[in-house]
């Protein structure tokens, strides 16, 4: 399973399952530059490459094995600085934080 993004957040979700995710900008530089922004390097810190039309989607899914061990690296690196947090317990932390255990 992987899955396909645009600019919507989601994938900060998604990188939790450490499965490959790919990321069609082709818009990028408008999106960039005259609509939101981003809140980090599009280019050297998303976890997945940048596909910029149908050739480079169809490409990035038929050698999907070999995308997703050139972006091991960066995968690795994602999720442990946004990811890491989330070990599955999140409610054990709010009740120890509120009971001050």
């Amino acid at each position: 399973m992987k899955t396909f993004r645009d600019y919507s957040s989601v994938f900060f979700d998604y990188a939790n399952l450490k499965r490959p995710i790919l990321f069609f900008t082709y818009d990028i530089k408008k999106y960039q530059g005259q609509l939101r922004g981003f809140y980090i390097d599009m280019e050297t810190e998303l976890p997945g490459p940048l596909l910029m039309n149908n050739d480079d989607i169809m490409n990035a899914i038929e050698n999907i094995d070999e995308v997703t061990e050139k972006y091991k690296e960066r995968y690795n690196e994602f999720y442990e600085r946004f990811c890491s947090w989330d070990d599955g317990r999140s409610s054990e932390k709010v009740v120890d934080a509120v009971f001050e255990k």
